[in-house]
């Protein structure tokens, strides 16, 4: 038994670095050519196992709640704005939600299942906490800090530049 462990692992090993080195699809496509099957049959057979494993949507998790009013129609809103990538664009904005809210947010590996973890705080949220949230929640954030660390620094090189030139002045 703990040979067939091993042969898995090492296939799985095989698998991963021909994966990083070529890339999904073109393993797929070279595993089909392999087998036989025809591309559609593969891609269907793909496209069907990886539906499967979807995680529900922030809409249909937020229509399955058991409430209703104004509170279910903006949880609906948010939960939109958050499918269509507009609400909480980032994971590290769902961590930072989830940590003002005194929540762990470790486990999340992915943007799609983050809205599950967030849905009881939301539910327990007023109307008006959850129009403020729907307000902030739209911005992520500099994409980089590159040009604002360039910008300190080039302030701070011609402030010690111009120090530099006063002090000269002044000993002549």
């Amino acid at each position: 038994m703990s040979t067939k462990l091993n042969r898995d692992a090492i296939l799985r090993e095989m698998l991963n670095t021909l994966v990083k080195g070529w890339g999904r699809n073109a393993v797929y496509d070279a595993l089909d050519e392999i087998v036989g099957a025809t591309k559609s049959e593969a891609s269907v057979d793909r496209q069907t196992t990886e539906a499967a494993k979807i995680e529900p949507r922030a809409v249909q998790l937020v229509e399955d709640l058991p409430i209703a009013g104004d509170r279910k129609l903006l949880m609906l809103q948010l939960a939109r704005a958050f499918d269509a990538g507009t609400a909480f664009p980032r994971i590290s904005d769902v961590r930072a939600f989830l940590a003002s809210h005194h929540q762990s947010a470790k486990e999340l590996r992915s943007r799609d299942q983050a809205f599950g973890k967030m849905i009881p705080l939301l539910q327990r949220m007023s109307e008006k906490g959850l129009l403020t949230v729907m307000s902030r929640s739209h911005h992520s954030g500099p994409a980089e800090l590159g040009s604002i660390s360039d910008a300190i620094k080039d302030a701070g090189q011609n402030l010690r530049g111009s120090t530099t030139d006063v002090d000269s002045k002044q000993v002549d």
